[in-house]
């Protein structure tokens, strides 16, 4: 009999389906660096086959793109949801379409009718669309939306700001990316999340709702800190009149600022991407639940504010450099911006920022590289380049269009100025000696060892 139960336990467990975890929830094909609409036009569709969700064109773009909203739930709370009004900030659009394929999945039926009468959810991705496809800031007018709330110059502010008046949400979650070199505090971990509940005035003053939008994001910190410990800061709180984040907590809309950064090796930022979907899944249930106003304004205020360049992405600290004149130690700091990075900053700056790639160079020499002549057709494979490299070549000179570069160092015209000391917005491309042997070659913010 034992045995008889237990077999039907087995077979009921076999055929039970598990709910898939918002965490692991992660779409195909968004983990690149540029989202377009065509990425996410699919997504949209399929979550529309679901009974509880109603997807709508709101209007077009400045081109003619569609700008569309998602709706789910009949509840009386009402949560807006909106991303990348700024075309190259891609995180938050590819989260949203991992809580929607969550939100859609049969498997968590249960969960979508524990909250969909209590709560009506309005999501608008990619409020930018023209913006994504040449993965600028700004709009195809080159206006940046995110300055438009007051004037509305912009169709796609027209949009926003029609959708938000008509659907008067009680929480209003505003999506965004930030760069990649604030710290979540002085000499902090980088910020891969930063929050912030938006100032009304000048003054920035605390009134109900902007205090209650404190309360919520204090709840949710302590699910960043769980996932990304020291990874969280808060955002310049500044008073920003032409903001829409600003302009909706002016309305009274409890208004939530998520920013989504950088984190060591994850250029495609899927760790905040990954934070980002939990956290609206989070939001969904605290709403629903009450449960974030337990938080306390103050937890809030603990958050540390981000720094701004915190963070560089190579910092050579205390390389000796001979010259002429004398020889001195210095720190070179570079960012990889751009198809050739330069050198960013020249000094003392380990005392106050940290490097994505670190290296003490106490040891080393800086020494500047030779010239390689183009004279007929290379090809540059990464054994090639370091190769020549190695060689002590790091620019190249002659007809440049001769070379076909197959790798992702950055390659260097040596028109461009070299003089024989580091010098600030120079190439980065340059050698580190020892013992008058190149030890490492730099090209852009790659740091290459040549042993």
């Amino acid at each position: 009999m034992r045995q008889y139960a237990l077999a039907t336990a087995l077979l009921v467990l076999s055929n039970t389906t598990f709910a898939s975890t918002i965490e692991d929830t992660a779409v195909a094909g968004l983990d690149k660096p540029a989202i377009y609409y065509a990425d996410i036009e699919p997504h949209l569709k399929n979550a529309a086959k679901h009974p509880s969700v109603t997807l709508k064109q709101i209007g077009t773009s400045f081109q003619g793109q569609a700008l569309n909203s998602l709706k789910i739930g009949t509840g009386p709370i009402k949560v807006m949801m909106w991303s990348q009004m700024h075309g190259d900030e891609n995180t938050a659009t590819a989260a949203l379409m991992d809580f929607l394929s969550f939100i859609t999945a049969d498997e968590n039926a249960q969960w979508l009718e524990k909250w969909q009468q209590k709560i009506t959810l309005l999501i608008i991705p990619m409020v930018n669309p023209d913006g994504a496809a040449v993965q600028t800031r700004h709009n195809a007018q080159g206006i940046d939306l995110n300055r438009d709330a007051k004037a509305l110059r912009t169709k796609e502010g027209q949009i926003l700001m029609a959708a938000a008046d008509a659907f008067k949400p009680d929480f209003g979650f505003n999506l965004h990316d930030q760069n990649a070199y604030y710290g979540a505090g002085k000499m902090g971990k980088q910020a891969t999340i930063s929050v912030l509940a938006p100032a009304y005035n000048e003054a920035r003053e605390v009134n109900k709702s902007r205090g209650e939008a404190m309360q919520f994001i204090a709840h949710l910190a302590k699910t960043v800190e769980t996932m990304i410990p020291g990874h969280l800061g808060k955002y310049n709180d500044s008073y920003s009149y032409r903001s829409f984040g600003d302009t909706f907590s002016e309305k009274g809309i409890r208004t939530i600022l998520i920013e989504s950064g950088a984190y060591p090796n994850d250029p495609n930022r899927q760790i905040a991407r990954k934070v980002n979907r939990v956290l609206y899944k989070k939001a969904i249930d605290s709403i629903t639940s009450q449960e974030w106003k337990s938080a306390k304004m103050a937890q809030y205020h603990a958050i540390p504010f981000n720094t701004k360049d915190n963070w560089v992405d190579l910092l050579i600290d205390d390389v000796t450099v001979k010259s002429e004149l004398g020889d001195y130690q210095i720190d070179i700091a570079i960012n990889n911006k751009g198809q050739s990075p330069i050198i960013k900053e020249l000094g003392d700056i380990s005392s106050i920022r940290q490097g994505y790639t670190s290296l003490d160079a106490s040891s080393l020499n800086f020494k500047v590289g030779n010239s390689f002549v183009l004279n007929e057709s290379l090809t540059l494979t990464v054994n090639k380049y370091k190769e020549l490299l190695i060689q002590g070549y790091s620019c190249f000179s002659g007809d440049i269009n001769m070379l076909e570069n197959a790798t992702n160092w950055p390659v260097y015209a040596c028109k461009s100025v070299f003089t024989s000391i580091p010098s600030l917005h120079a190439p980065a491309a340059f050698f580190l000696q020892a013992n008058g042997k190149n030890k490492y070659a730099v090209l852009g913010a790659e740091l290459i060892n040549l042993d």
